[in-house]
């Protein structure tokens, strides 16, 4: 057996805090991640995968310094971008500057294999409001991330399906996780309370679950950005979003992997004062239920 971590939605190098479903504190993410270090440390990971959001303010030392709080976790990782990691081509290219060094190949879309185990790791586009769908966000949506995520939308590009299809025709013994910083399908409705504040999923995210339902080697996909800890099933596929690190229940996932099957349980920081600061009482179900903290699903 080996394991490897899941966290997302760290926003590093920023002090804002705000509002979304619970308390949004970016400015207690330098202690969060000294807490996490301790925590890897004792699960020893094989590796981290980061599902975007890596970094929240919009300027290249921004990048780097939340590169350099990844690095100090001591554990070597895979990153994919969000959509506060590429809202431009500038910042698309910094993405590319810091973590070359972690990328099995200098590109947004690529795959690896650990211990045979692959993972295709995508990069959703923006969808533009007049339909267009771009590598960047609209310059006023780019502008009022820091706001709210309202009339901003995201889908994979035509390209991504043939290279990703090309992956899968080439690997079809090989079991295989895809990850996407947003969710591929929508959260279990109970999570759709009045308050909640839902940040959206692939618009053409159940054109790319058909894709993959063809593929039986596809068993889970790893995603974030809603910021909630939710699970489903499909077509004996596991869909994996997990909560932002900034926010209640600040926790991230462990992913064992054995010679049969994958099993996934879900923790929070060694120290819960990050979760308690957070927490709003009436918004608590973002953590899921017990069917969205631990899952497991078979190979063959």
């Amino acid at each position: 057996m080996w394991r490897f971590v899941h966290i997302t939605d760290t926003h590093l190098s920023s002090t804002r805090n705000g509002v979304w479903n619970n308390r949004f504190l970016c400015s207690m993410m330098p202690e969060v991640m000294a807490c996490l270090k301790r925590d890897l440390a004792r699960l020893n990971p094989e590796f981290l995968l980061v599902t975007g959001d890596i970094v929240s303010n919009r300027s290249r030392d921004a990048v780097f310094k939340a590169r350099d709080l990844l690095e100090s976790l001591g554990f070597p990782y895979y990153p994919a971008g969000g959509n506060h990691d590429f809202y431009s081509m500038e910042s698309r290219a910094w993405f590319l500057e810091a973590y070359a060094h972690r990328l099995p190949s200098l590109n947004t879309v690529y795959t690896f294999e650990h211990k045979g185990l692959r993972f295709c790791v995508l990069d959703p586009w923006w969808v533009w409001r007049d339909g267009a769908l771009m590598p960047i966000a609209e310059q006023d949506i780019a502008e009022m991330q820091e706001e709210g995520l309202r009339d901003t939308r995201w889908a994979l590009p035509p390209e991504q399906f043939v290279w990703l299809e090309s992956i899968l025709n080439a690997f079809p013994d090989q079991p295989t996780c895809i990850a996407s910083h947003y969710p591929v399908v929508s959260p279990p409705e109970y999570f759709f309370q009045p308050e909640y504040n839902f940040a959206g999923a692939l618009e053409n995210g159940g054109l790319l679950a058909d894709v993959l339902s063809k593929y039986p080697q596809v068993k889970a996909v790893f995603s974030g950005h809603i910021h909630t800890n939710a699970i489903s099933r499909d077509n004996g596929i596991l869909y994996v979003a997990t909560s932002a690190l900034p926010e209640y229940p600040v926790e991230f996932r462990e992913v064992n992997v054995h010679a049969d099957r994958i099993e996934i349980k879900t923790h929070g920081l060694g120290d819960p004062a990050f979760a308690e600061r957070s927490r709003i009482r009436s918004r608590e179900y973002t953590s899921g239920q017990e069917s969205d903290r631990t899952s497991v699903i078979y190979f063959g």
